[in-house]
C-alpha cells in the first residue's frame, strides 16, 4: 500500500464549469466505454480479444445500469481530455477504458487509435461538469505506476476537479482469450456490492497471465484517502463519500498487487 502527504498543491488547471454538476439521483447509474484493439499503421501491437474485454463490460452492467456511449479510440484524444472531456467522458458517473498505456515524467498516457496520438492524464481534469464522472477504470498498463511519487505528479489535476477513483495497472496487464471476461467480472462484482477495490482485484486476477493490478484515490486527511480507497462501492460512491477538489485534495493512497 501507498499514501503520500501532498506539501505542495499544484494549481486547478480551470473552474467549475458554470452549469455545474448533476447528482445521481436514483439507483440506476450511467456509464460509457472507450476502448480499441487494433491501431493506425499498426503504431503499436494489437491487443487479442479487446473487444471482447469491453463487450463483456458493457453487456453485464447495462443489466443494472444506463450504458450512454460505447466507442473506439479513433480522433478520441480530446475527448478524454479537458478541451471536449464534458461532451462525453462527463456525462457518465463511471468511464471504462481499455487500450494501451504507458507513462512520461509527468503524465499517464492512454493511447488512441491515431498513429502517435495519446490522451494525457496531465491534461485531464474530471468530475466538475456534466454528471461529473466518479470512477474512471483502466484496463491498460502502467497508468497507476506511483513511483517517484509518480501518482501525484500525473493524476492530481485529474482527482482536483472531483473524481473519486481510479483503477488500472502499475505496470503489466495482458490481452488474450484467457483474460477475455475480465470486463465482464469487473461489472459482476460492482453489481454483487464488492467494495472498487475488491472488484477490480477479483475481476482483473487471472489464473493463466500474471496481472500487475493496481486502484487509486485521493482525500482530504490519510484517513479520508484510505477510506475511499478501501470501502468505496458501485452503491455508495455518491452517499458516502463527498466531492472534494482542489485545496481540498492533500493525500494520494494507492494499493497494488504484482503477479496477481
Amino acid at each position: 500500500m501507498g499514501s503520500h502527504k501532498i506539501s505542495r498543491m499544484v494549481a486547478a488547471c480551470c473552474a467549475i464549469a458554470a452549469f455545474g454538476v448533476v447528482s445521481r439521483a436514483d439507483a440506476v447509474a450511467r456509464f460509457g466505454t472507450y476502448c480499441q484493439a487494433d491501431f493506425q499503421n499498426s503504431w503499436q501491437n494489437s491487443l487479442p480479444y479487446g473487444w471482447d474485454v469491453c463487450a463483456g463490460f458493457n453487456d453485464e452492467l447495462d443489466d443494472t445500469d444506463t450504458k450512454v456511449f460505447y466507442y473506439n479510440t479513433h480522433g478520441a484524444k480530446s475527448w478524454y481530455e479537458q478541451a471536449n472531456d464534458q461532451q462525453l467522458v462527463e456525462q457518465v458517473n463511471l468511464f471504462f477504458s481499455s487500450t494501451h498505456g504507458g507513462i512520461s515524467a509527468t503524465s499517464g498516457q492512454i493511447y488512441m487509435w491515431d498513429q502517435n496520438q495519446t490522451a494525457e492524464t496531465s491534461l485531464m481534469r474530471l468530475g466538475d461538469e456534466g454528471y461529473g464522472t466518479a470512477i474512471m477504470a483502466n484496463y491498460s498498463c502502467h497508468l497507476l505506476d506511483r513511483t517517484n511519487n509518480g501518482l501525484w505528479t500525473r493524476w492530481a489535476g485529474v482527482f482536483m476537479g472531483g473524481l473519486k477513483y481510479a483503477t488500472g495497472s502499475h505496470d503489466t496487464i495482458w490481452f488474450s482469450y484467457y483474460t477475455s471476461e475480465v470486463g465482464e467480472d469487473f461489472a459482476d462484482n460492482l453489481q454483487s456490492s464488492q467494495t472498487i477495490k475488491s472488484a477490480w482485484l477479483d475481476g482483473i486476477s487471472d489464473w493463466y497471465y500474471d496481472q500487475d493490478i493496481a486502484v487509486a484515490s485521493f482525500g482530504n486527511t490519510e484517513a479520508d484517502c484510505a477510506n475511499r480507497r478501501d470501502n468505496m462501492k458501485w452503491q455508495n460512491y455518491i452517499s458516502g463519500f463527498p466531492v472534494i477538489r482542489d485545496s481540498q485534495v492533500q493525500w494520494w493512497c494507492q494499493t497494488q498487487w504484482t503477479d496477481y
